[in-house]
């Protein structure tokens, strides 16, 4: 049978597609390092992330977030799967094959912005250093040039240019994270991939960046990853959601149809506990009852992993692991009875 060429293996709209991906991350015990239990931190994950979109990623702490942003742009090498990624010139690789030269050139295209504005800074260097480096590690232009661009990319995330010769400490929480995407920005980039980008920030000064970085993304083409526990922050920025739990994608859809009628008991309960303004207490809402915590990644359980907490599980949902499946135009679910159960968003 005649194989595909890579460049078919996409839809022309879609940036990167993340294919049956998974990490295990082994522990070992004693001075021999036997293997003693597998952490499977993210356990056959699929998704595409469409050209100029923003896909947002949520679920609770250790659900695998950040282990999938890491996948992405190769800090971590997968166990399994493939990730494939449409490059500016068009060619379609799978990053999961490349070495590390072809990595070099590959992470032009692909950028990070971290979640802690304090520690992702190097305290000992300049402004000028901190933004320029990427470009100076790729040979792209003088010192007098990167400079200037330096300058330029400071202005372009609302600070004066004549802060690049400052240190970090000069700098608030926000302006800090501004400088981290003016860094993400350096390369000229298709895809940033944003980790709780400002889960350390105030809430007025997190809406600012958010708002810059929506900004950025329609005046730059850009398409985001963005990771997050706070769904409020989602519903504002992103256009589809990817809820996670213990490594698996639960849920998967547009933003505003997620919001309004979920179908996984988990984007529920998640839901649930996003603040309303209501200061009259007129619109009373569904509370969902969620038992216990989150489960360790070391021994998830059989059959549906989020079936220990739900208030809806029965003896199937126990025994029998559900696959993530399409149910409705764009919406895929990991649940036996999505289609029976009937959930409320923030707007019940």
């Amino acid at each position: 049978m005649m194989i595909a060429p890579l460049q078919d293996a996409l839809d022309k709209d879609t940036l990167i597609s993340v294919r049956g991906v998974k990490k295990f991350f082994p522990i070992y015990e004693g001075w021999k390092r036997r293997e003693v239990a597998t952490i499977k931190a993210v356990d056959d994950i699929s998704f595409d992330i469409r050209k100029g979109e923003t896909f947002g990623l949520v679920g609770e702490s250790g659900s695998g977030k950040s282990s999938i942003a890491r996948l992405i742009l190769r800090a971590y090498d997968l166990t399994a799967g493939e990730i494939l990624f449409r490059r500016e010139s068009g060619e379609v690789v799978d990053i999961t094959r490349l070495g590390d030269r072809d990595m070099r050139s590959i992470r032009r295209e692909m950028q990070m912005i971290f979640q802690d504005p304090y520690s992702s800074l190097n305290p000992r260097m300049r402004l000028l250093d901190l933004v320029g480096e990427p470009l100076l590690i790729h040979g792209m232009g003088t010192p007098a040039e990167i400079k200037d661009r330096v300058a330029e990319l400071l202005g372009l995330v609302g600070l004066r240019p004549e802060y690049v010769m400052r240190y970090p400490h000069a700098f608030s929480g926000g302006q800090r994270q501004r400088i981290g995407i003016a860094r993400a920005l350096a390369l000229n980039p298709s895809f940033i991939a944003a980790d709780e980008a400002v889960s350390a920030l105030d809430v007025s000064v997190a809406a600012q960046n958010i708002n810059l970085m929506q900004d950025l993304q329609e005046k730059l083409g850009l398409t985001y990853l963005f990771i997050t526990h706070d769904l409020g922050m989602v519903e504002h920025i992103s256009d589809r959601v990817g809820v996670m739990y213990l490594g698996r994608l639960m849920e998967v859809g547009p933003t505003d149809a997620m919001f309004e009628k979920p179908l996984h008991p988990y984007t529920e309960a998640l839901l649930a506990a996003v603040p309303q303004p209501d200061p009259r207490g007129n619109r009373a809402r569904k509370r969902v009852p969620l038992k216990g915590e989150i489960a360790d990644a070391m021994n998830v359980p059989s059959g549906c992993p989020f079936h220990p907490r739900c208030p809806y599980a029965d003896e199937a949902c126990r025994k029998e692991t559900p696959e993530l499946r399409t149910v409705a135009s764009g919406r895929q679910v990991r649940c036996h009875y999505a289609e029976t159960l009937d959930l409320v968003g923030v707007s019940g």
